[in-house]
């Protein structure tokens, strides 16, 4: 089945290009020497610059080979495009303003603004990777216990008695640098 559907592509282009060739007098071929497809581009060009020289019949089947019965007349168009060299032109202005567009990007990289968005992106990254990583997930699952501890706490204290608590532990932990030094007698 997969081959039928081949041959029946393949039948399908080789008709279109003997239609073409038939159409433009031999002028124009889809296919260049190696039996590639050539570019569209190339093609149209090429269609654009024996156009004119075809008969009515000839323009209208080319037409309707290329660009289908709904849109013939757009492909006229084209074709007049490419004879007016509306087409190059556009293709020009597009190729140069690429190269200006890439100075432009350029000069705007090494800009302070393009600097500060670099900045912000990295560190937006960075963000991302740290709230991803099991660091992150510790300190959240830590500072859940703790609030969970104190909640515990000031339930069975009451809030008095949890800051009284918190008063002593406190204390406790600045007198641990207390006996570090010398004037305590219990210096360690």
């Amino acid at each position: 089945m997969l081959g039928e559907e081949v041959d029946e592509t393949v039948d399908s282009i080789s008709k279109v290009q003997t239609q073409i060739l038939n159409r433009t007098g031999g002028k124009v071929n889809i296919f260049d020497d190696m039996g590639n497809f050539r570019d569209y581009y190339d093609i149209m060009e090429d269609i654009s610059k024996v156009y004119n020289d075809l008969n009515d019949p000839d323009k209208a089947d080319l037409t309707e080979i290329l660009f289908g019965k709904q849109r013939g007349n757009q492909g006229a168009a084209l074709i007049q495009a490419f004879q007016s060299g509306q087409i190059q032109k556009a293709l020009e202005a597009t190729l140069n303003a690429e190269g200006s567009a890439m100075q432009e990007q350029e000069r705007w990289m090494e800009s302070l603004e393009a600097k500060i968005q670099q900045f912000e992106a990295a560190f937006q990254s960075l963000s991302t990777t740290v709230l991803d990583s099991g660091l992150m997930k510790w300190f959240v699952d830590f500072g859940t216990g703790t609030v969970k501890v104190l909640d515990a706490v000031i339930d069975k204290l009451g809030s008095l008695g949890t800051i009284t608590a918190g008063i002593g532990i406190f204390n406790i932990f600045k007198n641990v640098d207390y006996l570090k030094t010398p004037v305590c007698p219990l210096y360690i």
